[in-house]
């Protein structure tokens, strides 16, 4: 994914000895004194913005700051030894580079409340403008309490209860689905229903992208939508970007990039192609044990559909009614008005199995 530059933001960090805020670029706290060490990070500064000062651009981009092997004090890359103790920097370690420190927002953030005496300064600021006191980081926001469902001290009785319940479903659901009685029921009446689907040769409407138009379609208009994403520029393509974020550049100063895209607009269009489309059903009913199509004529350009055939057979048994689908005219012909029948039915009441009675 491309990713674009917007500029260097400065950062800050925090004493390890007196807690002070101290602008990124600063070596040394601003108030005791201390030189910043390896294992202190960088921050995103209260108020964030760009740099646009041309020397303080140049050292942002520079490579990363180099901790001395022996008092771990912060040096510019282009130092050879050390500001602070004089050591040899060969082998000190450069800063980590390239981390993510968040998203960045240049909107101008609320003023602080000076600790000592109550003035308000800008985000910004490290110092208070009244009385000199250090302006420390106001502490994050302690995280929501989240409710959490218990996972120990369940109660034997609660187990025993939920075991309860699903034997209690699963003997629900074998009593519905699996097991079965018997019944002898009589054939109280049957119907049956065939149909044959007519179709023509009509124009139906569609829509597609244009490379996936079938050739013999007939295109009514075409309008450009967005369709895909690419790395590099288009035709008919616009930049869409992500939320700005500041990368840690081991320098005292992040660089704000954004990862953009471009959204690929194609041409997507409407159609008209000849398809066979049902423009008639017709249908033949009975009551009898002879089923039989309907009769029909076919007009020019029509042809015959997809054919189907519906049974129903009604029992009276044990003082109650059954309806019964066979599956097919030969098991239907059997169903005789007035023959018996031994029928299982299942826990819903429909039949599953039929056999002659004796």
């Amino acid at each position: 994914m491309p990713q674009e530059e917007l500029g260097y933001v400065e950062l800050e960090w925090t004493c390890q000895n007196c807690g002070t805020r101290n602008p990124g670029t600063r070596k040394n706290c601003v108030s005791c004194g201390a030189a910043m060490d390896a294992k202190t990070k960088f921050e995103l500064p209260a108020q964030q913005e760009l740099i646009e000062d041309a020397g303080k651009l140049s050292a942002a981009a520079a490579a990363p700051d180099i901790a001395c092997p022996y008092c771990g004090t912060r040096n510019p890359s282009t130092a050879t030894s050390c500001k602070q103790c004089g050591g040899d920097l060969k082998g000190g370690q450069a800063r980590e580079a390239g981390g993510v420190l968040g998203a960045f927002d240049a909107t101008k953030q609320p003023d602080v409340k000076c600790p000592s005496c109550g003035t308000l300064n800008p985000a910004g600021a490290f110092k208070c403008s009244n009385c000199g006191a250090s302006l420390k980081r106001a502490p994050e926001p302690a995280p929501a309490a989240q409710t959490s469902v218990p996972t120990r001290g369940i109660s034997p009785l609660m187990i025993a209860g939920i075991v309860a319940v699903l034997l209690l479903c699963a003997a629900g659901a074998y009593f519905l689905f699996f097991r079965t009685s018997d019944t002898v029921g009589t054939v109280a009446g049957t119907s049956w229903q065939r149909t044959i689907a007519i179709m023509a040769l009509t124009p139906v409407r569609g829509a597609d992208w244009q490379d996936r138009i079938p050739t013999d379609a007939t295109v009514l208009g075409c309008e450009l939508k967005p369709r895909r994403m690419s790395q590099v520029e288009e035709p008919n393509s616009v930049k869409v970007c992500g939320t700005p974020y500041v990368l840690d550049q081991g320098t005292g100063a992040g660089k704000v990039v954004q990862d953009c895209q471009y959204q690929v607009s194609e041409e997507y269009c409407s159609f008209t192609r000849m398809q066979w489309t049902v423009i008639n059903t017709v249908a033949a009913r009975g009551t009898d044990l002879q089923p039989n199509w309907p009769l029909y004529s076919l007009a020019t350009g029509e042809r015959e559909g997809n054919r189907a055939e519906e049974y129903r057979v009604i029992f009276d048994g044990g003082g109650q009614q059954y309806t019964y689908t066979p599956n097919t005219v030969n098991e239907y012909t059997q169903f005789r008005p007035g023959s018996r029948w031994l029928l299982k039915v299942n826990g819903l009441g429909n039949i599953i199995e039929t056999t002659p009675a004796q």
